[in-house]
């Protein structure tokens, strides 16, 4: 053909494109997606509830420690009861009350001295994360809310100016302020004790057993003062014999786990 040879473009092959999701399969990946969603989410949140308690008895461990330190560098005496009815003292076992210009700052509180580095995450539970309740209180007294969630056993004073303990206390009132220390050797059945609870920092049902009050100063008394429930209706208790575990608000409330003298 004219001396050329004919030139053939081979054929184009054309790539069939990928079939789309139809609305079924793409309601269905949807579906696969919510339920693993909500299997694993229970998962997490439990997780992430164990971490924070791990947290929280890690503080109390520590706090225990500063109090045996403590208790060890001051002939056996436990600190102060860090009330507001005693007001603030120099041996109360935390400086809590928040106006810094008329008191210590928490920083300088005995226990936390003891042991060097704690710092102030050491004296709140992590799942202790509102303080509306605290904030609404209306104490009158112009110490401020009690910001920590940990509070140390403190019966005070029976009706002879007998320390029923576990804490040191100074009373003022007279004018004069009077000690009535409380030694470690009144501790019976040490590892039976507790020492530090763990109050309510907020009315909610999963925090306060009975929604009748949150923690309001340094002095827990057991007779009075309800432990929170936010651990799985637990409290994270510190025994006098330094360990740490949970407990019930009926095990807290038993004298037999909270008087030093039984």
């Amino acid at each position: 053909m004219n001396g050329y040879h004919s030139m053939i473009c081979p054929p184009v092959k054309v790539k069939a494109s990928a079939p789309a999701f139809t609305l079924i399969e793409l309601l269905v990946v949807i579906a696969i997606i919510a339920i693993l969603a909500a299997v694993l989410m229970p998962v997490l949140s439990a997780a992430q509830k164990r971490a924070q308690q791990s947290a929280c008895i890690n503080n109390q461990k520590q706090l225990a420690i500063g109090m045996n330190i403590y208790i060890n560098d001051n002939n056996s005496t436990f600190p102060g009861i860090a009330s507001r009815i005693y007001g603030c003292q120099v041996p109360d076992w935390i400086y809590w009350r928040t106006n810094t210009s008329l008191y210590p700052p928490f920083t300088q509180s005995p226990i936390l001295v003891a042991v060097p580095g704690m710092q102030k995450p050491g004296l709140r539970c992590p799942m202790d994360i509102s303080d509306v309740d605290r904030d609404n209180a209306n104490y009158g007294d112009g110490y401020g809310p009690y910001l920590f969630s940990y509070s140390l056993n403190g019966y005070a004073l029976d009706e002879n100016n007998n320390n029923q303990g576990m804490s040191t206390v100074v009373d003022s009132s007279s004018g004069t302020p009077v000690a009535y220390p409380f030694k470690e050797g009144q501790v019976r059945n040490p590892a039976g004790k507790i020492e530090l609870a763990e109050e309510p920092g907020s009315l909610a049902p999963d925090d306060d057993p009975d929604g009748s009050a949150v923690i309001n100063d340094g002095r827990w008394v057991p007779n009075q003062n309800p432990t929170t429930i936010r651990h799985g209706g637990k409290a994270d208790v510190a025994f006098a014999d330094g360990h740490v575990q949970a407990v019930t608000p009926d095990f807290s409330i038993d004298p037999n786990n909270t008087m030093a003298s039984y």
